[in-house]
């Protein structure tokens, strides 16, 4: 079967089919966008939009989100290769400039953050611009070093 399903929404069909963490949610968006139990297979949704043409523009926006969510992994499982690459590459090289570009980015961090504790500025456009890109330099320090999760991209 599977035709109407691969006309509409092939990145939906390939999502259900496969076994990736977008499997299941792929299905229970097609199921909560049509109406029907999240238990539903392929023919069975197939069959719900032979039955109803009418939802088969609220498909594509389930083939729009779909495609955006497997964009988002795809892109978290290169960013993590690279990662790992980069520890691999420390672990091997025992190179020093890392560890001190780490240490120096924490420590200019939280001396900047107490200098400014100590004599706030009148005007705090520039300094929070400063926090935010030194927030920024520590959070990939740390994720290089402790790993990171994906939720952050998800705010």
């Amino acid at each position: 079967m599977k035709g109407l399903l691969k006309l509409l929404a092939p990145t939906a069909l390939k999502a259900i089919s496969t076994a990736n963490p977008v499997a299941g949610m792929a299905t229970n968006l097609i199921a909560k966008k049509l109406n029907i139990p999240v238990s539903s297979t392929v023919e069975e949704i197939e069959t719900h939009l032979e039955q109803h043409p009418e939802k088969h523009e609220e498909l594509q926006s389930v083939e729009l989100e779909i495609k955006k969510l497997t964009t988002n992994l795809e892109g978290f499982k290169v960013e993590t290769a690279d990662r790992q690459d980069a520890r691999k590459m420390q672990v091997a090289t025992r190179d020093w400039t890392p560890k001190i570009f780490a240490i120096v980015a924490l420590a200019g961090f939280l001396t900047y953050c107490f200098l400014i504790t100590i004599n706030p500025p009148i005007d705090a456009a520039i300094p929070n611009l400063i926090i935010g890109a030194l927030t920024s330099l520590v959070s990939g320090v740390s994720a290089f070093y402790f790993g990171s999760t994906n939720q952050s991209g998800k705010k």
